[in-house]
């Protein structure tokens, strides 16, 4: 097939431009801005949509800006949109929300923007490959190796540049750091030089395999532990944010509030400051429990069915969203749901579930936590109706 040229019109959940050809069939491609004019080949194609690469700019869009990270530019997939401007990243990550929730006919906020446009992670995973660190090339297995990442906070930039020196062993690797500074590292497998790295670059704990050296469960915020393969929001400035949101769209309490997937507390401590009486639950319990709240370890399906009342209930669940909590939400009947969701897709899908067991959506709160990337946050209110 012959190469295309096409201009990209928007862009899409998983970070592709999207474009037109001429027949009207969808075009899929990496690496472009909405307004860019391009030549594309096209790599796959089915009836309804294709798949292509980016060939040549031809007039590139007002949008399109210099990525600031060379492994960017040597196809390091760990970011999709650094060649976008950040208000037009807001835009397309607003437009996004509102796609996926059109069909609940809640109105959506204008996007909250709490993070620095760099140097806003303080967690990450990285990929070791024959001792030396990097991400994925985007679409492939292939790693890209580099020596810092503009992503990160500097202190942890640092810290990742000293391990990336001391030859890890391949697999996965990943770091965190807290509040207070002290930094946490996990490998997958026996490293001899792990033990040698406590008290460098903050590093105050390593989890190696199954041995453990020093002290690899931190403070990641005030009251709100993790060790470095624990899930934590990658920004402290963007988890505020996220906090705010769930407070606000909650409201006060006193009131009886389940919060199903609570991971390691990251919203309880938040809620039980707003004087509700708060049963939090996920799969495994957290590293330290939260003062003041009631931890029960189980699937949310299980939890739900134990719980004989709720005011309110709470839910973060992962990407693939709670297809198997709605039910016993519904009949345990809360006037109150919050649902906090990483995928808008997965969202809107359940959102409507509960809608069609009484609820109405309320308000949708879009929340960018991770700038150069097309990953959007959101919070959705919905209430019982009558």
């Amino acid at each position: 097939m012959s190469d295309l040229e096409l201009t990209i019109t928007a862009l899409a959940a998983g970070g592709d431009g999207v474009a037109r050809d001429d027949e009207g069939r969808v075009t899929f491609v990496p690496r472009t801005a909405v307004g860019d004019r391009v030549r594309v080949r096209v790599l796959s194609a089915k009836k309804s949509f294709a798949r292509g690469e980016l060939v040549e700019i031809l007039e590139p869009s007002p949008d399109r800006v210099a990525p600031p990270c060379e492994a960017f530019l040597r196809g390091c997939g760990g970011c999709t949109w650094q060649h976008v401007a950040r208000a037009a990243q807001l835009a397309a990550k607003q437009a996004l929300v509102a796609n996926a929730l059109r069909k609940l006919d809640v109105p959506v906020e204008p996007i909250a923007d709490p993070c620095s446009p760099l140097g806003w992670r303080r967690r990450a995973r990285f990929h070791i490959a024959g001792g030396k660190l990097g991400l994925y090339a985007y679409g492939s297995t292939t790693v890209v190796h580099f020596d810092h990442c503009p992503q990160l906070e500097p202190e942890l930039d640092a810290a990742v540049h000293l391990v990336a020196g001391r030859t890890p062993p391949d697999g996965e690797l990943a770091i965190v750091r807290g509040h207070t500074g002290a930094i946490a590292v996990g490998a997958e497998r026996t490293w001899k030089g792990a033990a040698a790295l406590i008290g460098k670059a903050g590093i105050t704990g390593v989890i190696a395999g199954e041995a453990r050296h020093g002290e690899p469960v931190i403070e990641i915020e005030p009251g709100l532990y993790g060790g470095p393969w624990d899930f934590q929001q990658a920004s402290a400035a963007g988890n505020a944010g996220l906090i705010a949101l769930a407070r606000a769209a909650l409201g006060k309490g006193p009131g009886e509030l389940v919060e199903l997937y609570a991971g390691a507390g990251n919203l309880t401590r938040a809620f039980v400051a707003d004087g509700w009486t708060v049963t939090a639950s996920d799969v495994e319990r957290p590293p330290k429990p939260i003062d003041g709240a009631t931890f029960l370890v189980g699937a949310a399906d299980r939890v739900l069915t134990a719980s004989a009342r709720a005011d309110a209930v709470v839910l973060d669940p992962p990407r693939t969203g709670a297809l198997e909590a709605l039910d016993g939400i519904a009949k345990l009947a809360p006037k109150t749901i919050v649902y906090v969701s990483c995928d808008p897709a997965t969202l809107a899908r359940d959102a409507q579930r509960l809608i069609e067991r009484g609820y109405r959506a309320e308000r949708a709160w879009p929340i960018d936590l991770m700038p150069q990337t097309a990953h959007v946050e959101c919070v959705l209110r919905l209430s019982r109706v009558g």
